[in-house]
């Protein structure tokens, strides 16, 4: 059986891997530039939640694309990822 500081350092390289994922991916939907700020994880909720921004080129990025129309772009996205687990790979005897 692993020990308390094995299993905390998995779940922190997992949540690690989950953070850089959304900072790759997360902008990718967009059709402007963003920026990935906040990324946090709810142990309460199981999930991670991430804020996207305008860049300070997306306004001339969509004023372009919309003919030159003055754009606003205030405050930013938040998103909530939940985690699911598979029943079956949850082995919690010892």
């Amino acid at each position: 059986m692993a020990n308390l500081n094995d299993e905390m350092g998995a779940v922190k390289d997992e949540l690690d891997d989950v953070r850089e994922l959304l900072r790759e991916e997360l902008p990718a939907q967009f059709d402007f530039d963003v920026t990935v700020g906040n990324i946090a994880y709810n142990a309460n909720t199981n999930s991670i939640s991430a804020t996207a921004e305008p860049s300070s080129e997306a306004r001339d990025q969509l004023s372009e694309r919309f003919g030159g129309v003055s754009v606003s772009a205030e405050g930013a996205l938040e998103f909530e990822f939940r985690f699911t687990s598979d029943p079956e790979a949850d082995d919690y005897s010892a």
